[in-house]
């Protein structure tokens, strides 16, 4: 298949199901329905969600809005061990650090 090029908005109100082998250049909207789209390559300058409460899902999770701080608290079970501190690494990343990556993606507010 050649190279599809779109130039303007490519809009779908029944939904967008199939694949492009090519390039789509331009804004891609699915305003009901779904877009499926299988093996994406994007590059350039991409933002994904326009608002805090769009909602998002990643490996078949169920979409969700962004986090707040006002999440529910995951269930912590006590180790046995060494207990974490504000210094501790895991693989080189404090626990304050993989906050911050997260919240500068704008996966955490």
């Amino acid at each position: 298949m050649a190279r599809t090029t779109f130039t303007g908005p490519v809009k779908s109100n029944n939904g967008f199901e199939g694949s492009i082998t090519g390039g789509v250049t331009g804004n891609v909207t699915a305003t009901t329905g779904t877009s499926t789209f299988n093996n994406v390559e994007i590059t350039g300058n991409t933002g994904i969600g326009n608002a805090g409460t769009d909602t998002i899902g990643f490996y078949g999770a169920t979409k969700i809005a962004r986090p707040t701080t006002a999440v529910a608290s995951a269930t912590v079970v006590a180790g046995t061990g060494t207990a974490v501190t504000e210094d501790s690494t895991f693989d080189g990343y404090t626990l304050a650090k993989v906050v911050k990556a997260l919240r500068n993606l704008g996966l955490l507010t």
